[in-house]
């Protein structure tokens, strides 16, 4: 590929749904600005929410690429390089350095995503689906198997557990908290998400804990701290993600959970940013489509001449679980205020509201998920 032009380009690390997304942004905005994407992996741009209901729809990995590096260049005119490891940030000469050259930039931005937590275990003997082509080595990888094990009770988690059940799998997860999405739902609410899910054929052991796996590929072993032992085929290991931070930590950028920014999306360097899983928007760490869309939208405006700041709405997650439908709004976690309950047999509603009245979060299962869009009209925005 050919080095950067005289004009110091825009340069974009990540080439996720936030780095595409940012770059079809201001192209919209700006033809001509000269753009540089960097990524790690092959490039192609493809919805990762799609990688947790992929199996069941029968979609195969090369079906949920929207389009390959060279047809995003053309399409976009932009210069993309893939599979380069950006080792180095040098914010006072601008540049980002890789194995053997160096790029400088007029603007950066940092959308280098999140990292799924590790367990102790043999790379080989636990799987975790980040990216198109951890779906990829999955899906090979699952051929012919039957009993696979998830470790981890969260939003990943619950969404491959479903997808397997829906497939025709054995399935069991196995959680450290009493219930499934303990940092979504109350326990009142995921309830009725844990009965449809066993009713499917899900073997749910929660309060549980992995010490160690044993054996080898498509014979798995895997020993709980209880000291129960359990056997699989596959075992995926989805106990949630991590922020990228340590490119911007070494750089000397701010960073707590994520990239610290404020809300045009900069962090504590003027001429750097951070867009996606890996930023901390005034305090928040929004891993979700939503959010990362809208920060595209600002982060394009503002790098291209207007005044803007991020604004969000409410933001509901919508959980891929078809046998158990759910809508969550989780409270902010210092919120003072109580949860109220509303359960049906086949529909359960949390409210949670402050001292006032003024409702701050809302959990929804079952047929009660209905009432999304009036709860949230009651809600007040995330970021105004």
């Amino acid at each position: 590929m050919s080095t950067a032009t005289e004009t110091k380009p825009l340069i974009i690390i990540g080439s996720g749904m936030a780095g595409y997304q940012l770059a079809m942004e201001i192209r919209t905005r700006q033809p001509r600005l000269p753009l540089l994407l960097i990524t790690q992996d092959a490039g192609h741009f493809y919805s990762k929410p799609l990688l947790s209901s992929a199996l069941a729809k029968n979609q195969a990995p090369e079906q949920l690429s929207i389009a390959s590096p060279r047809d995003q260049a053309e399409a976009l005119g932009i210069q993309i390089i893939t599979h380069a490891q950006v080792n180095k940030l040098d914010p006072t000469r601008q540049q980002v350095y890789l194995d053997d050259q160096s790029y400088a930039y007029s603007k950066l931005v940092l959308a280098l995503g999140a990292e799924p937590q590790h367990l102790p275990a043999p790379p080989e003997a636990l799987f975790s689906i980040n990216d198109l082509e951890d779906y990829e080595a999955f899906r090979r990888e699952l051929a012919g198997k039957k009993k696979v094990l998830v470790i981890g009770g969260g939003l990943v988690g619950v969404e491959m557990a479903q997808d397997l059940l829906s497939s025709g799998f054995e399935v069991t997860l196995i959680s450290r908290s009493k219930h499934l999405l303990p940092n979504l739902l109350p326990p009142q609410v995921a309830q009725p998400l844990q009965a449809a899910l066993v009713d499917k054929g899900l073997k749910l052991l929660t309060e549980e804990s992995f010490k160690l796996v044993d054996g080898q590929p498509g014979d798995w072993q895997v020993e709980l701290e209880s000291g129960l032992l359990l056997e699989a085929e596959m075992v995926i290991s989805a106990l949630g993600l991590q922020p990228r931070t340590q490119l911007a930590a070494e750089a000397g950028l701010k960073t707590r959970r994520g990239i610290c920014v404020n809300r045009q999306l900069q962090t504590s360097n003027p001429d750097i940013y951070a867009l996606g899983d890996c930023a901390e928007i005034a305090g928040h760490n929004l891993m979700y489509v939503q959010p990362l869309m809208a920060s595209a939208r600002t982060l394009a405006a503002h790098l291209t001449g207007e005044e803007v700041q991020l604004e969000l709405p409410p933001l509901p997650v919508l959980v891929k679980t078809p046998s158990c439908p759910v809508v969550a709004a989780p409270p902010p976690t210092d919120a003072e205020g109580e949860w109220s309950f509303d359960l049906q047999p086949d529909a359960a509603e949390g409210q949670f509201r402050s001292p006032e009245g003024q409702l701050l979060g809302f959990a929804l299962s079952g047929k009660a998920v209905r009432r999304k869009v009036q709860l949230v009209k009651e809600m007040p925005p995330l970021l105004a």
